[in-house]
């Protein structure tokens, strides 16, 4: 059962209903969903969050596969299943393999068979999550494959999913309907 409560209008403070009225108006006045439903309680937040939002998830200068491993494994590490079943068949369908999306869900070894461009972004993603660092070798093994630009960019997505992870997992979000296996 969520802990969000229902989102109207009414339940805004009255200071800050004209932010939350902006934050709907591109939505023809409809409340976001998933982590934009917590955040439309903090409309101003919500508002200044909005552009590195859209930034890092429509405006990445890198491939759309390198993005989804790098919100899986991201979800993986939060124990997010919502960002997991939201993004499981997106990065399946950018061009990871099956095997490597369970390797994720089920923190295994990543399968010796991965490409190792889509090696070098579970391990560089993985190593931050996890040790909060990143050794030499993985760190310039990024470098070198995104450069700086584009490795700064990965490091935003993944602040954008820990907090939207932890906006979910906080506010207890119900998983939508999904044929995605349950994280382990």
């Amino acid at each position: 059962m969520s802990r969000l409560p229902e989102i109207s209008r009414n339940i805004i403070p009255e200071k800050l209903r004209s932010a939350f009225d902006e934050l709907i108006a591109d939505s023809g006045g409809t409340v976001p969903i998933g982590p934009g439903s917590v955040a439309a309680l903090s409309p101003e937040m919500a508002l200044r969050r909005r552009a590195l939002s859209n930034y890092v998830r429509w405006e990445l200068n890198f491939p759309q596969v390198f993005q989804e491993l790098v919100i899986l494994v991201t979800a993986r590490a939060m124990d997010c299943g919502y960002v997991w079943n939201a993004h499981a068949e997106l990065a399946r369908n950018a061009g990871a393999s099956s095997s490597l999306v369970d390797a994720i869900r089920e923190r295994k070894e990543i399968p010796s068979d991965t490409p190792q461009d889509l090696q070098t972004i579970v391990e560089f993603t993985n190593a931050l999550l996890t040790q909060h660092y990143t050794a030499d070798d993985v760190y310039g093994t990024a470098l070198s494959l995104l450069g700086t630009q584009n490795l700064i960019d990965v490091i935003a997505l993944i602040g954008q999913y820990v907090t939207n992870s932890m906006f979910i997992n906080s506010f207890e979000l119900e998983i939508p309907d999904s044929t995605e296996p349950k994280m382990i």
